[in-house]
């Protein structure tokens, strides 16, 4: 707690927007870019054939979840508040995935406050050593 980023929030409406946040990362944006992530990038490396109407129903499905970031982001810098958060961490890594190896950038460029969300916490610092030490799978 006494150093680095307070990833929680400062009271405790803050912690209840983060807890929110995460909760709906868990159940609408995971399930999705889990399975697209699973099925796009692993499939054939697993030996098995990639699902092509889980992958259109898992796009469709992260485009809904995509579209209610984009109308909360314009309220608020980040998921929770104006703070970045855990919320927000939480997303980085399946993210990046979908914009970089599953060549899906378009879900987020063309939602221009999700956009400037990820660019914004795609560029911190700490993240960026993330990737610079870590290599991806494919």
């Amino acid at each position: 707690k006494s150093q680095g980023t307070n990833l929680l929030g400062k009271t405790v409406e803050e912690r209840g927007q983060v807890e929110n946040w995460l909760e709906v990362e868990a159940h609408n944006f995971n399930p999705p870019i889990y399975a697209l992530t699973l099925h796009l990038m692993f499939a054939s490396k697993m030996g098995f054939p990639p699902d092509e109407n889980l992958i259109k129903e898992s796009e469709e499905k992260l485009g809904k979840v995509l579209d209610i970031y984009e109308e909360r982001l314009p309220k608020n810098k980040y998921l929770a508040g104006d703070f970045f958060s855990l919320a927000d961490l939480s997303h980085l890594p399946f993210t990046q995935y979908l914009v970089g190896q599953m060549g899906k950038e378009y879900m987020r460029t063309s939602r221009k406050h999700v956009s400037a969300w990820w660019d914004d916490i795609n560029s911190r610092p700490s993240w960026q050593k993330v990737l610079q030490l870590y290599a991806p799978p494919f």
